[in-house]
C-alpha cells in the first residue's frame, strides 16, 4: 500500500503533515521520520492531517501513539485533523477516540 506525505506551516506556525494512502506496517517508517522532523522545528504544534488516509492498522496506530508521545516529550502540542471516518472508526474501536484534539480543515487555514 502506498502512502502520502506533505509537511507545511500552517498560519498560526504549526507543522501540518498531511497523510494520504494507508498507514501500515509498510508506511509506518515514512510517517514517523516526518512526523519526528516536524518535532524538530519550531512549531509550536504538531498536526496529523488524516482526512486522506484510507486504510489504519494496529501499527498505524502504534505510530501516532509514538508520535503523540514524542510530542509530549518534546512539549509540542499534538492534533489531528479531518480524520476520515475510517480512521475516526478505528480510534473510537480502540478507546482512542477523544485522546488527541482533532479539529477540521475550516477551523485553521493553512500556508
Amino acid at each position: 500500500m502506498n502512502i502520502g506525505i506533505e509537511s507545511a506551516t500552517d498560519d498560526s506556525g504549526r507543522c501540518v503533515v498531511r497523510v494520504s494512502g494507508a498507514i501500515d506496517v509498510q508506511s509506518r517508517g515514512a510517517l514517523l521520520s516526518a512526523g519526528r522532523a516536524a518535532l524538530e522545528t519550531d512549531a509550536p504544534t504538531l498536526v496529523l492531517d488524516l482526512g486522506e488516509v484510507t486504510f489504519l492498522d494496529s501499527t498505524g496506530i502504534g505510530a501516532l501513539v509514538e508520535l503523540s508521545h514524542d510530542a509530549e516529550d518534546a512539549e509540542v502540542g499534538f492534533a489531528l485533523r479531518d480524520p476520515s471516518v475510517r480512521v475516526i472508526r478505528i480510534l473510537q474501536m480502540t478507546g482512542l477516540g477523544g485522546r488527541w484534539p482533532t479539529e477540521n480543515n475550516d477551523d485553521e487555514s493553512d500556508a
